[in-house]
């Protein structure tokens, strides 16, 4: 698959320089296409099992993507045409396509996983000259952060330390039930049903590691192939029901669209 590129957008995390300390990892392993970078014997195991999980979801969302009938496709991209370009962008995820110019010896341009201990370790200047430290991304909840425009994905201590995060979904109790992933609705109301923390959209996946794995991915292909559209930073819309409500166009660069869609297959 090759995805469009569309570099070169002044906006506020886009880094136009790294610093070297990304160009000489003390640790470097690869996922397929995807290098794991300063993570550890243990922890890059847990990345490339992530990502192995990642793939075996992204499956059936493709080929339902293709067809564009399904009810969780029409529900969070809305329009038949965005069909090949959702199909399109979750290939890319599967193979980690090239997305980004190589410009070092750590990848062929697949999104870089980083992780991240302290600052110092992945920086660099913004479009506008400012100094960027990706660690400075890594405070309160934030399990991980994609720099945007750049290839690279850092991924924060609680990543590993949160008691709140744990690595993948349960799977349904019987053949008969719904997958845990799957979203409730109020069919009076024509809405999802809970809140925030309550099975009610990409808030309540993000406990699961392998939903911020690909949440982040996807983040990095959305801007390969379209940019941000007209907003200055990458949007993400959590609420199941605002990311329901999103326009066709929107939903294509909604990160947490693309989850909540393969969470639900």
């Amino acid at each position: 698959m090759i995805v469009k590129r569309s570099l070169g957008l002044g906006i506020f995390t886009q880094l136009s320089t790294l610093s070297t300390a990304a160009l000489l990892p003390r640790q470097l392993a690869y996922s397929g296409n995807y290098a794991i970078v300063n993570c550890g014997a243990e922890r890059t195991a847990i990345l490339h099992t992530l990502l192995d999980e990642v793939y075996t979801a992204l499956l059936p969302a493709i080929q339902d993507a293709e067809s564009t009938r399904g009810p969780a496709f029409q529900a969070f991209f809305k329009d038949a045409e965005n069909g090949a370009k959702v199909s399109n962008l979750l290939a890319n995820v599967t193979e980690g396509a090239p997305a980004f110019p190589p410009a070092d010896n750590i990848s062929k341009g697949a999104p870089v996983m980083f992780c991240l201990a302290k600052r110092g370790e992945l920086g660099g200047k913004t479009a506008t000259g400012a100094p960027f430290d990706a660690f400075d991304e890594c405070v309160g909840s934030v399990a991980a952060s994609s720099m945007t425009g750049t290839k690279y994905i850092g991924i924060c201590p609680i990543f590993w330390t949160s008691p709140e995060l744990v690595t993948s979904p349960p799977a349904p109790p019987a053949s008969n039930q719904p997958a845990s992933n799957c979203l409730s609705l109020s069919r009076n109301k024509r809405q999802f049903k809970g809140t925030a923390g309550d099975r009610h959209g990409a808030a309540y996946l993000a406990q699961y590691k392998v939903w911020v794995v690909l949440e982040e991915i996807v983040h990095c292909y959305i801007y390969a192939a379209f940019g941000l559209g007209s907003s200055s930073k990458p949007l993400d819309v959590y609420d199941a029901n605002a990311a329901f409500v999103l326009s066709a166009q929107d939903s294509l660069l909604n990160a947490p669209s693309y989850v909540l869609y393969v969470a639900s297959k």
